[in-house]
């Protein structure tokens, strides 16, 4: 079996290559005709542009790393009657609208594309119903990555948020993520917006989120992978394009479900090395880390694994930078959630643990003066805990009556982690 892989350039689909499947045993090869383009450029910096097949170790990072994971996993392969280990057929079913500018065996491709209208009843109702959300991905055929359950929709730019929704089918490109959570966390989404907002106030370039339905929060985050516009329209509305990207595990080679481990000599070194050589802008990059590094620890984010950092691409796939954060959540408001982050900072893995002399050690592995961090620490200072009270505020006159005591439990949280920062 095989699987065509393309890219969405201004001139058409653009094949790059295929992922074949013999007895068992997939390998990916960019094709003869792409490898001669002028822009040919590879699908993931780990796989460079070769005219050699990539074995099934080699490619599984990159596109395992494009499907769901855990429970969000299971469900959609429940819903598709296939088995969790079968990313092959997954990737066949599910990706004509994966994350960056990737499109997967694209048969019906440009005869099957369609925008259905959705109320925003409709949007709400799949808050709790996996299946739902599973029906959406299967129409869509959209494949995204992550735990939590989410879908891929369309939303009219000109429309108000309660309205101009739709549901993209045969692989019409969506422009928000809509994520719902499960029944014992029903504050999940409200405390990731919060975080979300917070974190643009004080200098973290985030991708932009809402909230709907007060009864049972949705979060809508706009895709920073799907925002230009086309001139192509489907159902008369005019299509985003896409803009390629992949997170660190993909582009380190890394397997989705070693997300958490920690790179030697130290994970945040490792990134700022990176960054420091193959960003197209290295310094606003590696500051750009710094501060997602330090608002993780602000805000009690210790579900800061790989998987949460990106490179976005140019449209021309030439060069790269630090993608916008996103799944900025406070997991520190939760007891049931482990107070081990993902990334370490400075001699501690426990976020309980750190000390001012750990962000000394940041500094020094991100190759940055202290004074430059120090900086960040007072401006969350000036801005943090009015960007939460400014947001409760606005949230509370929606009707989410609960989210003053949520900031509230949140601003707790935060102070003596806030005092730490500022006595580094």
């Amino acid at each position: 079996m095989q699987l065509p892989i393309y890219r969405d350039t201004p001139e058409g689909l653009a094949l790059i290559g295929a992922l074949n499947r013999k007895n068992g045993a997939a390998t990916f090869q960019y094709s003869e005709e792409y490898l001669d383009r002028d822009d040919a450029a590879s699908v993931s910096l780990s796989l460079p542009l070769t005219d050699k097949p990539y074995d099934e170790e080699a490619l599984l990072p990159y596109f395992k790393g494009l499907l769901p994971e855990g429970e969000a996993l299971e469900n959609l392969c429940r819903s598709l009657g296939i088995l969790t280990t079968d990313y092959f057929t997954m990737l066949q079913m599910c990706g004509l609208d994966c994350l960056g500018d990737i499109i997967i065996n694209p048969e019906a491709y440009q005869a099957t594309r369609a925008y259905e209208p959705l109320t925003l009843q409709e949007v709400k109702a799949m808050a709790g119903k996996p299946k739902m959300i599973d029906e959406s991905l299967e129409l869509a055929r959209l494949s995204l990555a992550g735990t939590q359950s989410k879908c891929g929709l369309f939303h009219d730019p000109n429309a108000p948020l309660e309205e101009g929704w739709y549901q993209p089918r045969g692989g019409a490109p969506s422009n928000y993520i809509v994520k719902f959570a499960r029944e014992d966390l029903r504050d999940l989404m409200t405390v990731e917006h919060l975080a979300m907002v917070c974190a643009h106030a004080c200098g973290v370039p985030t991708a932009r989120t809402e909230l709907i339905d007060p009864l049972r929060p949705v979060i809508c985050v706009e895709r920073y992978d799907r925002l230009a516009p086309t001139t192509e329209t489907v159902d008369g509305l005019v299509t985003p394009r896409r803009r390629h990207q992949e997170d660190i595990t993909q582009a380190f080679g890394i397997r989705p479900q070693d997300k958490y481990h920690q790179l030697e000599p130290s994970t945040i070194a490792v990134l700022g090395d990176f960054l420091r050589k193959r960003s197209a802008q290295p310094a606003q990059d590696i500051a750009n880390l710094a501060r997602i590094i330090l608002y993780n620890y602000l805000i009690g984010n210790c579900d800061n694994h790989l998987k949460n950092l990106s490179i976005l691409y140019a449209p021309d796939w030439q060069s790269f930078q630090l993608a916008p954060a996103y799944d900025l959540v406070s997991t520190t408001y939760f007891a049931r959630f482990t107070s081990n982050m993902g990334m370490a900072l400075g001699d501690h893995l426990d976020i309980n643990e750190v000390t001012p002399s750990d962000f000394s050690i940041v500094a020094e592995q991100l190759g940055v003066n202290r004074r430059l961090l120090r900086s960040m620490a007072q401006e969350f200072a000036d801005e943090a805990v009015p960007a939460l009270r400014e947001e409760s505020a606005k949230l509370r006159a929606m009707g989410f009556e609960d989210a003053p005591y949520i900031t509230d439990d949140i601003e707790e949280d935060v102070y003596p982690r806030l005092e730490i920062l500022l006595a580094m």
